[in-house]
């Protein structure tokens, strides 16, 4: 047969196999895969397209030109090609399967750990809200009895202090074992028909007393209606005046008519005003007060502390209350003994040190009427300023603000000290150093100085 002229030969390829599946009509499967596979006993045939009688590769012991490749009249020559399976389908040996167990094994093992770990979340997040439940019923003694049947053991002194609101009112109350639960007080406040609200002050309750009851209590139900003021330390006496005009039915002019002589509250002569004698405190006045009936609640706390310590001069009291309003305006509580020692210090006659001289700040911003703790150098030397305890020596004319009767304690027992000079270095912490020379003290101004430029808002 003449090879150039021989018909190209044919690519055989299997028969179609009619589908099984009825509803895909004439659609014909997948080929199904007819190459013949090796075993691991015999060698892999080689994939070759016989490219004619010179073809000189033997397989299987036979020459180029073996009987299948020869006998053109009987087979035609054939294109072995390889077969790639479908998706979703793999070949194995000598036919097609469905996806290997192994791979439907592995999705499986994926789903399981998937839900573990799905599982093991929620219930990490079970156990956390169980956790705040267990909180919020702590926190609000909401698992603790709602009340106790009342009514009361063994009468106590409760305190409110300012700013507290009616859940740490509560809380306290439990705590110091007067009320059953914090939610059986704030449901008692609830049913109170009152404008009033809880203001601070001490109040006398009883032990394990019904939640409502310590409620009337504390919003005075059936007491008459009252003003709260509170006086903060260190307040001037136009701020008293102010703040007192603000919750009463008075004016500032009325309290000042009021408190024009300071004598008839039981001040000394040398008093030309009530300042230093109104006693820091929260008050409250029951409505229908006078002016005078309100300042003489203010005055007494100060008069009475003068009798404890056993004062009745009243030139010591003028003298001790000025000092301890400068104590307030200058100190914190815990140097206002030291503090107090080193004005007395100053105010010695063997003084060589400041030669008498207070030079005190505080004193004189309040003779300049000013909050601010920066003066300029010529304020500083003015004279004019009867408060300048840089230039006047001694004591001011008398008090700068309200004390406290921590102040007045302080000012009274004064620590016994070498020292001279005190200076807050840093006004956001109230940190104070103390020096008994000047070269020392001058050291700790430059500190101040630079926490000033550092911090302008605070000086």
């Amino acid at each position: 047969m003449d090879e150039k002229n021989s018909p190209a030969p044919e690519r055989i390829l299997p028969a179609p196999v009619p589908s099984r599946d009825r509803g895909l009509g004439d659609v014909p499967p997948f080929p199904r895969d007819e190459r013949r596979y090796p075993t691991e006993f015999e060698p892999a045939e080689a994939t070759r397209t016989p490219a004619g009688p010179d073809a000189d590769a033997a397989v299987d012991g036979h020459d180029g030109h073996d009987d299948y490749a020869a006998d053109a009249d009987h087979h035609a020559a054939e294109t072995i090609l390889p077969v790639t399976p479908a998706p979703g389908y793999q070949t194995v040996g000598g036919g097609t399967v469905t996806v290997s167990e192994q791979r439907l094994e592995e999705r499986r093992r994926r789903r399981r750990r998937m839900m573990i770990v799905m599982a093991s979340s929620l219930l990490v997040f079970v156990l956390v809200l169980v956790g705040l439940a267990y909180g919020i019923r702590s926190m609000f003694n909401l698992g603790e009895p709602d009340d106790f049947p009342g009514p009361g053991g063994e009468e106590v002194t409760f305190t409110v202090n300012p700013g507290e609101g009616a859940i740490v009112i509560g809380n306290r109350m439990v705590e110091e074992d007067i009320v059953a639960s914090t939610q059986a007080f704030l449901n008692a406040l609830d049913e109170v028909d009152t404008t009033q609200t809880i203001q601070p002050g001490e109040y006398a309750l009883r032990e394990e007393m019904p939640a409502s009851d310590a409620a009337a209590v504390l919003l005075r139900v059936g007491a008459a209606s009252v003003d709260y003021v509170p006086v903060n330390s260190g307040m001037r006496i136009t701020e008293v005046f102010e703040a007192l005009a603000e919750q009463t039915s008075y004016s500032v002019e009325e309290f000042e008519e009021a408190a024009a002589d300071p004598t008839v509250f039981g001040l000394p002569a040398e008093a030309n005003s009530l300042e230093g004698y109104i006693a820091v405190g929260q008050y409250r006045f029951e409505r229908g007060l006078s002016p005078e009936e309100i300042l003489q609640q203010t005055v007494d706390p100060t008069i009475t502390e003068f009798e404890r310590l056993g004062i009745t001069d009243e030139q010591e009291q003028y003298d001790l209350v000025t000092i301890a309003s400068i104590l307030e305006a200058e100190a914190r509580p815990d140097d206002y003994a030291r503090v107090a020692g080193i004005i007395n210090n100053r105010l010695r006659p063997d003084n060589s040190e400041t030669n008498g001289l207070l030079q005190i700040d505080a004193t004189v911003i309040y003779g300049l009427g000013i909050r601010n703790l920066q003066f300029t150098a010529e304020e500083r030397q003015d004279a004019s300023n009867e408060y300048n305890t840089y230039v006047h020596p001694g004591l001011p004319p008398g008090p700068i603000g309200a004390p406290s009767i921590a102040a007045i304690d302080a000012a009274a027992e004064p620590e016994d000290n070498s020292y001279y000079y005190w200076i807050t270095t840093n006004i956001e912490t109230g940190e104070t150093k103390f020096s008994e020379t000047l070269a020392e003290h001058q050291q700790y101004q430059q500190e101040f100085r630079q926490y000033c430029a550092d911090n302008p808002d605070y000086c």
